[in-house]
């Protein structure tokens, strides 16, 4: 494996959730927009750090599908390996009410691997 990195995304800060999956709560989503990258198949997520309210929890969703939970959302990181098609959102839904006024801040760092990417990668210098 070839990896090439795509950079870090954020930090990025939790707003209101706006889906209807985690109402009063707060969500940061991570869109086709802020990541802005084209490389098929996939690209990963290799590295996430997470900061919140104090003892507040938070579930990792691609689309609608549960990737993690992490038990310390309120500071945390971690490494792994979350795959992301082109055109999908990463929701990070925190458990803690927005009433709080603490909202969570989510970094994530990108890579593709070079030895099965099929398309160029479009990056504008992010």
């Amino acid at each position: 494996m070839r990896y090439i990195s795509l950079g870090v995304r954020g930090p990025k800060t939790g707003l209101a959730d706006q889906t209807g999956n985690n109402s009063g709560n707060w969500t940061v989503a991570f869109t086709p927009n802020d990541f802005n990258v084209n490389v098929l198949p996939s690209f990963e997520i290799y590295k996430i750090s997470v900061s919140g309210a104090r003892g507040s929890t938070c579930d990792i969703f691609t689309e609608t599908k549960k990737w993690d939970t992490s038990v310390y959302a309120f500071n945390n990181s971690w490494e792994g390996s979350l795959s992301v098609l082109p055109g999908e959102t990463v929701y990070f839904y925190y458990s803690d009410p927005i009433t709080d006024n603490t909202p969570p801040v989510v970094t994530i760092w990108l890579r593709y691997d070079a030895d099965i990417a099929q398309v160029g990668v479009l990056w504008h210098g992010r």
